[in-house]
């Protein structure tokens, strides 16, 4: 940060031409260096306070704008940054620097093409245009992924719907018929939904203690992953359920119809058991 010690500033730039020299009130100039005192001390929101005072006293104090903006910048304070700089760039249109940074700044909030709306402001014989035009080509293929990831989620809005509201749902299998089957591991229950989506217990808290994993064979009798209890339960279509056999934490299940096994995985031994289904 500049102090300043004169009341009348001359602007020059490495770029085409310059601002002409901009008269501050003795008062704007000390609320600006009591900015940069606060900032060296670290005391930040001070110091954006003592900038802020030096603006409203004189609204074209360009090095107030500056610093400030580069401070709310810095400590993430975005939407205020934002505004800074939009005055910043409105006093000293040719203040490339900061119009790059601006277009940094939005860029990195999200903001495409307003970004680009300012690093395409940078003329070509600025030090600045090539940074410019690199962060334009990362802004325009960012654009692109932006556009191409909005497609994807309309695709799958148009293709996907909300089931039912299940707590804590874990398995979830179809049968032949339609039928829908999600296990609540807090609940202790699998759930049936019909293809006319009515919702009923299939297997309720009385067998169940922490259901995970679902599978179904050909002939509709679905097998849980009792998790808690340690046990494999079988449900036949008509709800009635036995107890298959016991396993140490069952997890995931799956159904091989070719050689009619059923396949589980067991967490506490690291294992995976196929077991026989063909009676």
């Amino acid at each position: 940060m500049k102090r300043l010690i004169t009341t009348c500033l001359i602007f020059s730039f490495v770029l085409f031409g310059s601002i002409p020299c901009i008269a501050q009130s003795t008062e704007a100039t000390s609320y600006y260096n009591q900015g940069i005192d606060f900032y060296n001390l670290n005391k930040i929101d001070d110091s954006i306070k003592s900038f802020k005072k030096a603006i409203e006293i004189d609204p074209k104090f360009y090095q107030a704008y500056y610093n400030l903006a580069k401070i709310q910048e810095s400590y993430k304070y975005y939407n205020d940054a934002i505004s800074t700089y939009e005055k910043l760039i409105e006093i000293t249109p040719e203040d490339y620097e900061s119009m790059y940074n601006f277009g940094s700044l939005l860029y990195k909030r999200g903001y495409l093409k307003k970004s680009l709306t300012y690093l395409d402001r940078i003329p070509n014989y600025s030090e600045y245009y090539e940074q410019a035009e690199k962060l334009i080509d990362i802004v325009e293929k960012r654009q692109v992924e932006v556009a191409q990831e909005l497609k994807l989620k309309e695709e799958a809005l148009k293709r996907s719907s909300l089931l039912e509201t299940i707590q804590a749902p874990t398995g979830v299998a179809a049968d032949k018929n339609g039928n829908i089957y999600i296990a609540s591991f807090s609940q202790n229950a699998v759930y049936k939904i019909t293809p006319q989506n009515i919702k009923t217990t299939f297997v309720g808290p009385a067998n169940l203690s922490g259901p995970v994993g679902i599978a179904i064979d050909e002939d509709n009798n679905i097998y849980i992953a009792n998790y808690t209890k340690g046990n494999i339960i079988k449900a036949e279509p008509d709800g009635k359920t036995s107890v298959l056999f016991l396993v140490k934490k069952p997890y995931c299940l799956n159904i091989d119809n070719i050689n009619k096994k059923l396949l589980i995985t067991e967490q506490e031994k690291n294992t995976v058991i196929k077991y026989d289904i063909s009676n």
